[in-house]
């Protein structure tokens, strides 16, 4: 409660009710600001724009935004201001509907919306992922001739990118007399989401500063996009920036790193973490844990999961689950998948394609049809396409592949290029050509312009010494041009990432590798 004498001016007013809101908890806060209701009742002074736009956004932010609106209706006359901060109480707690129907409601009186309320109302379009609103706002901007601010450029450039407008979303960001960092921000994410890395690229490097954010947008469009190592580039040029990283950019350089077995960077990273405390709260042992597992060192992952056992999360035993299923240790997975059970973590569908996955390469098959059949009775877990294919490929390696072609034809989804893969495979190693014709079919329907279907074909056909199917298979290759996309592969060596590409003889040091090769062949027919 406030005990000393109030205010009386408006600015001293509105000052309070900031101070009030940021300083107390919610319920004293809220009693707080009553009493300063009340008072400004009493004074004469609610009617004041400022001092009603104050108290609906200090009790808005707190949590309270249908006393908000009770405030909001005693005003007699709302202004701009107290309509403004109204609107954006409803946009800022998820109810964008109400956001513009309030804004309508401005625009009917006759006040002319200054940029806070245009972008206000444009972030509630973006909100509720309307684009044809969104455009009905923007073209009441042009008609009214109400110049656009960056704050209302960015929020429309937003809007038109979720929606593949990157034309117009180029054009409003050029059109920008002033360009801030969240603009710039803005329009490098739209190019990032929609996979135009390299333009988002070009864009990053003309940035006169650069945040945070900036850098993390562009590291996360490299490594999803897959181009992992400009991804670690990137970071590299980031550790002699001004900007310091924060946690997004490890998690999102950890992921770079898995992808390409990064370890030294990852090491880096790991050691960074530590001297520095930003992972005291064990929020990013899940990316170390994936990180060491991915990049072959499940010791490692095994340490960070056992460091602080206090602060486990569904994310840290998942990835130490999915590390160990990788690793082919599949019995220590399930035991610690038991154990997260035991303490109360319940999965998720991550979870049970890191425990199906184990069950995979331990060949255990009544383990992996009971722990598939849980998902749904025991955890509530529809099991999805993954889980399928996880199932579909523990019957093939077993060698029951009709039990896996039962499954897959009676699956609630239609088959995809990986399933049908998986039976593809498991009929080369089972030498079985019937079913192997009809995944290769099915693959090639898929997928016509990749020959890989036709390749394990013809292999099948060949260890089946039927000649004239592998000559058929042959000829349509060749007849349709098809060519197998050579497989590459990547090491990291003292903070540098190497990439191979099967057949290719351009890397720099491939004489010393090609020596070594055959030194370490020479001994293992030695030994």
């Amino acid at each position: 409660m406030i005990d000393a004498p109030l205010p009386h001016t408006p600015r001293s007013l509105v000052r309070l009710t900031k101070s009030v809101a940021s300083a107390l908890s919610a319920p004293s806060a809220l009693r707080a600001l009553q009493q300063l209701h009340s008072h400004v009742l009493k004074a004469g002074l609610f009617s004041n724009d400022f001092i009603s736009s104050a108290l609906i956004s200090s009790l808005a932010t707190l949590g309270f935004v249908d006393v908000s609106r009770e405030l909001f209706d005693e005003i007699p006359h709302p202004g701009l201001v107290p309509r403004t901060a109204m609107s954006r109480a409803y946009a800022a707690t998820g109810r964008p509907a109400i956001s513009l129907q309030l804004f309508r409601a401005t625009i009917m009186s006759g006040l002319s919306p200054d940029p806070i309320a245009l972008a206000t109302a444009i972030s509630a379009c973006h909100q509720l992922g309307s684009l044809s609103m969104a455009k009905m706002v923007h073209g009441y901007i042009i008609g009214s001739g109400i110049a656009i601010d960056p704050f209302v450029s960015t929020e429309l450039i937003k809007v038109y990118g979720d929606h593949g407008e990157l034309d117009i979303c180029q054009r409003l960001f050029h059109e920008m007399h002033v360009k801030t960092i969240v603009s710039w921000n803005a329009i490098i994410h739209q190019y990032v989401k929609h996979g135009a890395i390299d333009v988002a690229s070009r864009l990053f490097s003309k940035m006169s500063k650069r945040d945070v954010v900036s850098w993390n947008t562009l590291i996360s469009g490299f490594s999803q996009v897959g181009r992992c190592r400009e991804a670690l580039a990137l970071f590299d040029e980031m550790k002699f920036s001004s900007e310091k990283p924060n946690k997004l950019t490890f998690s999102i350089v950890l992921s770079a790193c898995a992808s390409v077995g990064a370890l030294d960077t990852g090491m880096w990273i790991h050691a960074y973490l530590g001297r520095t405390g930003l992972n005291s709260d064990g929020s990013l042992d899940y990316c170390l844990i994936d990180m060491y597992s991915k990049c072959g060192s499940i010791d490692k992952a095994l340490q960070v999961f056992e460091s602080v056992p206090v602060r486990r999360d569904l994310y840290s035993w998942t990835s130490v689950v999915c590390g160990l299923a990788m690793h082919g240790q599949a019995d220590h997975a399930l035991c610690l998948y038991l154990q997260m059970l035991d303490v109360g973590i319940k999965p998720d569908d991550v979870t049970l394609v890191g425990v199906l996955n184990a069950c995979v390469h331990g060949g255990l098959v009544d383990h992996g049809f009971r722990f598939f059949h849980s998902m749904e009775k025991m955890h509530g877990l529809k099991p999805k396409i993954e889980h399928y294919g996880c199932l579909i490929d523990l019957l093939g390696r077993v060698g029951r592949l009709k039990e896996a072609f039962d499954i897959i034809l009676g699956m609630p989804m239609k088959p995809n290029e990986v399933l049908w893969g998986i039976i593809l495979s498991a009929c080369k190693v089972r030498k079985n050509v019937e079913l192997g014709e009809v995944a290769a079919k099915k693959l090639t329907e898929l997928n016509p312009c990749d020959p890989w279907a036709r390749v394990m074909l013809s292999n099948i056909y060949a260890e089946a010494n039927d000649w004239d199917g592998v000559m058929r298979l042959r000829k349509e290759m060749n007849t349709v041009g098809l060519k197998k996309t050579p497989g590459c592969s990547s090491i990291e060596v003292n903070g540098e990432v190497h990439e191979f590409l099967a057949g290719d003889n351009l890397h720099a040091q491939i004489e010393e590798i090609l020596e070594l090769l055959e030194n370490i062949e020479a001994q293992m027919q030695i030994n």
